[in-house]
């Protein structure tokens, strides 16, 4: 699957044990959590390096977490 959108941090899953500041995508539809896969799940400094850009991803989307597989920068 491939989207695109801007790269945001924002807080989910609040007042459940996952909650956090997470990056997520903001694509015209909907928001998604994003995770690199096989990488941490609540900290990726590569990920930090993606907020407030935007981009376009390639991966699987599984309820609301892309994982992603590659990536550029639009």
């Amino acid at each position: 699957m491939e989207c695109s959108g801007t790269v945001t941090k924002k807080r989910v899953a609040v007042d459940s044990k996952s909650d956090r500041e997470a990056v997520v995508l903001q694509t015209a539809t909907q928001e998604l959590i994003l995770r690199i896969r096989g990488g941490n799940p609540f900290v990726d400094e590569r990920l930090d390096a993606l907020v407030g850009k935007k981009i376009r991803v390639q991966g699987e989307l599984t309820n609301k977490t892309f994982l992603m597989d590659e990536w550029s920068e639009e």
